[in-house]
């Protein structure tokens, strides 16, 4: 195997999930991707976090590449039987990471102004993004310790998740990452001001289903061609 394209740490981050119809889904996400569903319907996330401890190989250690906050809207999907995450945009406050990925990933990055404070267990969350004006404003208090997610569950599906997808000049393309169990807990969710998942032109409704987790050390791997037929997607 080779070495991890990226070793990092995904700090602070709160999970935000709307149920939506599959239809509305299928839309919006290229055809070459089934709809992964829980229940019977399909789901999109809102995930705010912290990028920390970034160290991507090749790239000399910048203070802009190390650390900076991220946050991305997000469904589930599977290809040829992989199941894995489907980006639709990733907001980062600095213009590195974002140029570096959409060059190199074809992912969807926007560079956007963040206002982040901690008081304690709350998290107030803010961006705006640079050109478009479009943004979000997330307020979460973090609550108890929730039991390990296990296979066949809401939690497990909505969040352990080994694989990304894009499309780059038209082929399906996957990144493996690989990281321990999310540590979750419980998310009192006191404000959710968000435009960014509407921007993905899928309508929710209502308050989300929402975790949160102090955080994972994770590895990453380049692009490469998706599979011929289904395999496992730890890398």
């Amino acid at each position: 195997m080779t070495a991890p394209a990226v070793r990092m740490r995904w700090d602070n981050l709160a999970f935000l999930h709307w149920r939506v119809p599959t239809e509305s889904l299928r839309a919006v996400v290229p055809p070459a991707f089934e709809i992964d569903t829980f229940d019977g319907t399909g789901w999109i996330g809102l995930v705010p976090f912290e990028m920390r401890e970034s160290h991507f190989r090749g790239v000399p250690d910048l203070p802009s590449t190390t650390q900076f906050y991220e946050c991305n809207v997000r469904t589930y999907v599977r290809h040829r039987g992989v199941p894995g995450v489907w980006f639709f945009s990733l907001d980062a406050a600095t213009f590195l990471p974002v140029a570096g990925a959409r060059l190199l990933w074809s992912l969807p990055y926007v560079w956007s102004r963040f206002t982040v404070r901690r008081d304690g267990d709350v998290t107030d969350y803010a961006l705006r993004r640079r050109f478009g004006g479009r943004g979000t404003h997330v307020v979460w208090e973090k609550g108890e310790r929730l039991p390990d997610a296990l296979p066949g569950s809401l939690e497990h599906f909505l969040t352990e998740r080994y694989a990304l997808f894009s499309m780059r000049f038209g082929r399906v393309k996957v990144g493996r990452v690989a990281h321990a169990p999310w540590p979750l807990r419980r998310a009192m969710v006191r404000t959710c001001n968000d435009e960014l998942v509407a921007a993905t032109g899928v309508r929710v409704e209502g308050e989300p289903v929402a975790m949160c987790s102090d955080g994972v050390d994770v590895e990453g791997w380049a692009l490469e061609p998706a599979a011929a037929r289904g395999e496992d997607a730890a890398p």
